[in-house]
């Protein structure tokens, strides 16, 4: 035989044993620019030359949702403050992620978003057995309630503006969210202007 053929016929074994390799997602594709900052939080950089600094407060994470209280100061005295939402891929976040960024003026309506998602047990419309109900910021922050049959009312959570991550919670965990953010506001207005 010669030499190339043996050569093959043992790789071709050694793999074949191995059973086949899982198939590994394809990254998406993305077209385009992408969309413009739509808060004063994702938009805040340092132009070259200037010293950026990024301060946060992780205050929890539930069920694989991170939320932080962040500020980002340049060496001009240029500010930005707000809330960090992070969901992770794989629950690590030097992996795959993506995030919302919530600023201070959204705060008051994002809590009213939490209570009125909350406060819901049965279809508000009352017309029909089933309902979806979501408030989102303009950073792509969307709170969800959805009915189902065997669960009841489940919430869920997803961030990202252009590649969404997505989490499903039960009251509870939605509920401790909610704690987390109001936590994440009152450390920020707690800092001196």
């Amino acid at each position: 035989m010669h030499a190339s053929i043996l050569v093959a016929l043992l790789l071709f074994a050694q793999t074949g044993a191995q059973g086949p390799a899982p198939a590994a997602q394809p990254a998406p594709i993305i077209l385009g620019p992408p969309p413009p900052p739509a808060t004063t939080l994702e938009a805040f950089h340092a132009e070259p030359g200037v010293i950026l600094t990024t301060s946060y407060e992780e205050l929890g994470e539930v069920e694989g949702v991170l939320v932080e209280a962040r500020e980002m100061r340049t060496s001009h005295g240029n500010r930005a403050r707000g809330i960090v939402v992070t969901i992770t891929e794989r629950g690590d976040r030097s992996q795959d992620f993506q995030q919302a960024f919530v600023d201070p003026d959204e705060f008051v309506e994002l809590i009213k978003g939490f209570d009125a998602l909350l406060a819901i047990t049965i279809n508000p419309s009352g017309e029909f057995r089933s309902f979806d109900m979501r408030y989102s910021t303009r950073g792509e922050l969307v709170l969800t309630a959805s009915s189902t049959r065997q669960r009841g009312v489940v919430y869920g959570v997803e961030v990202g503006r252009m590649l969404r991550l997505r989490r499903t919670l039960n009251g509870g965990e939605f509920h401790q969210l909610r704690t987390l953010v109001e936590a994440a506001q009152q450390k920020l207005a707690t800092l001196a202007r």
